[in-house]
């Protein structure tokens, strides 16, 4: 990728730089005392548990898989996850505070969803589970394996990176994300709702975050369902956090697949394939592939390849093979 060229967004960062152009190892956090359980309207199988960092349906059986949506999205961008691998999977799907018509939720964003991903694991006891994260969701399957690497047997990314921030150069610090991010949080803030519901409404850049205009339409009423200073605190925090010094602690075999065709007209596959390889050079056993022509909700642009690669991915695992190469 070019300098300064930056990698795709989620639906509302790509809305909040174009708006912002146009007007120029610590202790677990408490989480609540007793996450509520209850029977499922969808099925009869399935449980919802949530507190209020977390909405988690559970449906399945078999090893625990958690599934970790991105910036204003939904739970229910994992569906075609969970009909693929309930019969052979336990599938934990998460909705985020804040995200998708859910209670925002106190205290720094990353973190104290970090904490309470943490702490559900824990409660909960799930056994080796394979973290599954979409963008920011991907930050945050990354952040819970850097903080509690005995948690985690298996972690995929999804178009995540280590420093988002640092898409545009590898010589991009902390501080000069943080001036760059600081005015856009600021303006989401100083929204109302309605004008924040406005202008994602008025955005052109939903396509190029996915293919069809039906997935394009969901993705836009999860976003106008999204508390706006929810949304701009975590997007600020997710292009300010560099987890690039923590990478050696992660223990567990991880997969990440990128995308580059929605960002096409601004940059070519080789850059951004040297973008992921160097952002995650620090994981010490790493699998990487970069999708042909799905945009940045790679699992609904191209999902028999994306799952493909996860199937792979965790039957290498499982069987002891060696996940320390970089995909080709």
């Amino acid at each position: 990728m070019m300098a300064r060229t930056p990698h795709p967004l989620p639906a509302p960062l790509a809305v909040l730089a174009a708006l912002a152009t146009a007007l120029a190892g610590p202790a677990l956090a408490p989480v609540a005392p007793a996450a509520a359980e209850r029977p499922s309207s969808a099925a009869a199988a399935e449980m919802v548990r949530e507190d209020s960092v977390l909405h988690v349906r559970v449906a399945g059986r078999g090893r625990p898989l958690l599934l970790i949506p991105g910036l204003s999205s939904a739970g229910e961008v994992w569906d075609g996850a969970v009909a693929r691998y309930r019969d052979r999977y336990e599938c934990h799907v998460v909705t985020l505070g804040g995200f998708a018509g859910r209670p925002r939720f106190e205290g720094p964003f990353l973190a104290t969803a970090r904490d309470a991903l943490v702490a559900y694991v824990r409660r909960h006891a799930l056994r080796d589970p394979v973290v599954v994260g979409h963008s920011l969701g991907g930050t945050l399957a990354l952040m819970v394996a850097i903080e509690a690497p005995d948690a985690v047997g298996a972690l995929v990314m999804l178009d995540a990176l280590s420093f988002a921030g640092g898409a545009a150069g590898a010589d991009v610090t902390v501080d000069e994300a943080r001036a760059r991010m600081a005015p856009f949080r600021d303006l989401i803030r100083s929204q109302s709702q309605e004008q924040y519901v406005a202008f994602q409404r008025q955005s052109p850049f939903l396509r190029e975050m996915a293919a069809s205009e039906d997935d394009q339409r969901r993705i836009r009423a999860w976003g106008e369902r999204s508390d706006r200073r929810t949304v701009a605190d975590a997007m600020y925090e997710l292009n300010t956090t560099d987890l690039r010094p923590s990478l050696g602690r992660v223990r567990a075999p991880a997969l990440v697949l990128g995308t580059w065709y929605g960002m096409r007209a601004m940059t070519t596959p080789a850059r951004v394939d040297s973008v992921f390889r160097a952002q995650f050079a620090g994981l010490p056993r790493l699998a990487f592939a970069l999708a042909d022509t799905a945009r940045h909700f790679v699992m609904l642009d191209a999902p028999d390849w994306t799952w493909g690669q996860v199937d792979a991915f965790l039957a290498a695992h499982a069987r002891g093979g060696s996940l320390g190469g970089r995909t080709p």
